[in-house]
């Protein structure tokens, strides 16, 4: 017959020393960590915490008062708990910020800072420092003002060169703070040092500040630009005697073959790009519309001639164009039928009226007999130099002239337009 089962025994458990060994542990445990946790001393903890500065919703908002200051403000807060805990808490279960709200005007303030922490912290806020932030608040302004350059030393350039103006990249910088601060910004202004014996351009990144009246750095304001950063270039020009020379628009093919061209001087001491390998020194051009016979004069001022630095001390230069007497006018009638408005594609242009019905000739008078009104293209641009649309109603009258020779076009014409969408 088989063996019974073996009953479950609490006595012989009882009287089982490995049972009761694993018990024991166990239940020393369960006990040693029931009372660490509800009798674990408390401590102290030192913890740094940021300030936020935040102005929604509160009347210093409504009235565009801002802080200007150190906005990174913080607190050392001590919190009080359970030495097990103390490790575990940071900053991210504390907040602290200001009593933007107490801002009701502008000036200097010291403004109370607001510290608590999470509804289930397990630890308390004994005491933090500083509780309150001082700082200056005022309505924001902004102004363009120009930048100006001081060079921290003048002899840069090498023997035989010399320093051209300087251009940047922005002329005006934004200048932006505290109302108060900004009405006291007179000028902009970012140093330049450059190495000495210097023979190519330099591009200088800038640091600009502003400054008031007597030259002071004003605080709490910031300077930006539409770019990302300041930059000057400047040039660094050889040292050359050039003479001046002109070109001409609207004129005759080979007109230095019969007119003659006359100088004020004969050359100019100059600065220019040695890169630029110059020859003569262009002073622009004449458009040969305003040249009728005789003498023309024509006067530059040489201090708008870009790239250049006019080192002789010479400000302008009268180009005299003499035409011969012998050459002969013209006189010949056209109408608004007579203008080709094939160029104008997107619109359509009805001709109104024009400035003149008679066209002036200038030219050897054996060629001229040779022009009519055949030898000659009629068009139209618009008076500003852009492109058609419906608004344009004045128009340049373009004419030109089929085996000209000697011959061109004296005076300006213009047209009366109106202009509509196909």
């Amino acid at each position: 017959m088989a063996d019974k089962k073996k009953k479950f025994s609490i006595r012989k458990l009882i009287y089982n020393d490995k049972y009761l060994i694993i018990c024991s542990v166990i239940a020393a445990v369960i006990i040693w960590v029931s009372v660490a946790l509800n009798l674990s001393p408390m401590t102290t903890k030192k913890i740094t915490v940021p300030v936020d500065i935040n102005f929604s919703g509160t009347l210093a908002e409504q009235l565009g008062i801002e802080y200007y200051g150190d906005n990174k403000i913080s607190v050392e807060v001590t919190v009080s708990c359970k030495k097990y805990l103390a490790k575990d808490i940071t900053a991210d279960d504390i907040s602290a910020s200001l009593k933007t709200n107490s801002v009701t005007s502008t000036g200097y303030h010291s403004v109370p800072i607001y510290v608590s922490t999470k509804e289930d912290a397990e630890f308390t806020v004994e005491s933090y420092y500083p509780t309150s932030a001082e700082g200056f608040y005022d309505v924001s302004q902004e102004v363009s003002i120009p930048i100006e350059l001081n060079y921290k030393n003048k002899d840069f350039a090498a023997e035989g060169y010399v320093a051209g103006e300087a251009t940047l990249n922005e002329s005006n910088a934004t200048v932006k703070g505290p109302s108060t601060y900004v009405s006291n910004v007179k000028r902009v202004v970012a140093d330049i040092d450059l190495e000495k014996n210097l023979k190519e351009s330099q591009a200088v990144t800038l640091d600009p500040i502003a400054v008031d009246d007597n030259g002071r750095r004003v605080e709490y304001v910031t300077i930006s630009g539409k770019e990302q950063g300041f930059v000057a270039t400047v040039p660094i020009l050889k040292i050359q005697n050039l003479p001046p020379s002109i070109s001409f628009t609207n004129a005759p093919q080979n007109v230095e073959d019969f007119v003659k061209i006359d100088y004020s001087v004969n050359s100019l001491k100059v600065g220019v790009l040695e890169s630029a390998d110059t020859t003569s020194l262009s002073l622009g051009s004449i458009d040969f519309s305003k040249v009728k016979k005789g003498k023309n004069e024509f006067v530059f001022d040489v201090s708008k001639i870009s790239g250049i630095a006019v080192l002789d001390g010479t400000t302008e230069v009268v180009v005299t164009v003499t035409v011969p007497e012998s050459f002969d006018t013209k006189t010949i009638d056209i109408s608004r039928s007579d203008i080709n408005l094939d160029a104008v594609d997107d619109y359509r242009v009805r001709i109104l009226n024009l400035s003149s019905y008679h066209i002036t000739l200038i030219g050897k008078k054996d060629e001229l007999d040779k022009i009519n009104k055949s030898n000659l293209s009629l068009t139209i641009s618009p008076a500003d130099g852009g492109k058609f649309t419906t608004d344009s109603s004045d128009c340049n009258l373009v004419i030109s002239i089929k085996d000209a020779g000697t011959c061109w076009v004296y005076g300006q014409y213009t047209a009366k337009v109106r202009v509509t969408e196909k």
